[in-house]
């Protein structure tokens, strides 16, 4: 897995924001079909998606803030 740096991460959320993706229970329940509504200017790259799956797992974990600071 690639390093991933807090600008990535912070990228990722306004994304997210953009459809309405706003806390935790929405990026667990996030589906394939709600990354389509991105919009094209925004570009879902595959390292959204793999930062997304990190997402999940630190939220099932309860280690979000260490996902976001960089202690995961």
């Amino acid at each position: 897995m690639a390093n991933i740096t807090t600008i990535q991460k912070n990228k990722l959320l306004r994304k997210l924001r953009n459809i309405n993706i706003l806390n935790e229970k929405d990026i667990l329940n996030l589906k394939v079909y709600d990354l389509k509504k991105i919009k094209d200017n925004d570009k879902l790259t595959l390292n959204d998606i793999e930062i997304i799956w990190l997402m999940q797992d630190a939220i099932e974990k309860k280690s979000l803030l260490d996902f976001f600071t960089d202690q995961s």
